[in-house]
């Protein structure tokens, strides 16, 4: 997103803890160091904007992402305000596609009713006292190739994957019909088309919910291809069980965003998960 903003030319206040701030200073980019704890300092860098984004979490401290949330929200006084949300929001639906906006369905989890009753916080004060546009947008796992983002193949549904994959391991997957769902797999997103997308927000809020999704992969597809970068020899075996981290049957509507998401040369599902794999990982 910084790059996305300094090719628009727009100065950035960047907001990041201390062991990070490295990482985000460059050209256009003046730093503050702090973290979601200091509600102070939030308020403080909120009061000077003319824009948020606001694209932080904790991920395992639902209380914090909530009460940093209330106070940035309390010190917006101008301008469109960003937040990147998660398709986790949504919770279980009942239906496999999902629509924009959808209610949310149960069970949430922890992170994803944070994120809901973020995204509360944000709507409700839109448009009042001055205050500009409010756009959630809402993220599935986010793939592109950067050391932080090769991470993602290592945590939750992709990780269980890349684990067995490494260690030649069987990678059990559901078998389409299980449970009386057709389709098991994962949306994503690429990271410069979620850049794209929250930045265009600034200039066009969508006032409400929107996801951005790049699209979707079945676990078949993405076992078959990932075992194939790491020149593994596991197994692929198909189940009439499904494991809680592959439980993702899903798609997701993403029209609001639609220009922002057209996918660019190297962004589609296969040309990233070969980058995020890596020459040293295969």
């Amino acid at each position: 997103m910084l790059r996305e903003l300094a090719a628009q030319g727009r100065p950035v206040l960047a907001l990041a803890r201390p062991e990070s701030a490295h990482l985000v200073a460059g050209d256009g980019v003046d730093v503050i160091e702090g973290d979601l704890t200091d509600v102070d300092g939030l308020r403080k860098a909120v009061e000077s904007a003319d824009a948020v984004i606001h694209a932080a979490c904790t991920f395992t401290r639902p209380e914090v992402d909530v009460t940093a949330m209330a106070a940035m929200v309390g010190a917006w006084s101008r301008g469109p305000f960003v937040f990147v949300s998660s398709v986790d929001a949504y919770g279980h639906p009942a239906g496999e596609w999902v629509a924009e906006e959808s209610a949310p369905g149960q069970p949430l989890s922890p992170y994803g009713q944070a994120k809901l009753d973020c995204e509360a916080l944000l709507l409700r004060a839109a448009g009042s006292q001055g205050r500009g546009g409010a756009s959630a947008v809402r993220s599935p796992l986010v793939w592109g190739p950067h050391q932080r983002l090769r991470d993602q193949l290592r945590w939750g549904a992709t990780g269980l994957l890349y684990q067995a994959a490494r260690e030649g391991r069987p990678l059990v997957l559901p078998r389409p019909g299980t449970g009386g769902h057709a389709w098991y797999g994962a949306a994503w997103v690429h990271a410069a088309a979620l850049a794209r997308s929250v930045v265009s927000c600034l200039n066009a809020p969508v006032h409400g919910v929107a996801n951005a999704v790049s699209g979707h992969v079945t676990w078949q597809d993405l076992a078959t291809t990932l075992t194939g970068l790491l020149g593994s020899d596991s197994e692929i075996v198909e189940a009439d069980e499904v494991h809680p981290d592959l439980d993702h049957r899903w798609h997701y509507h993403a029209d609001r965003l639609s220009p922002s998401l057209r996918l660019q040369p190297g962004e589609d599902w296969r040309s990233v998960l070969a980058e995020m794999a890596g020459p040293s990982e295969r």
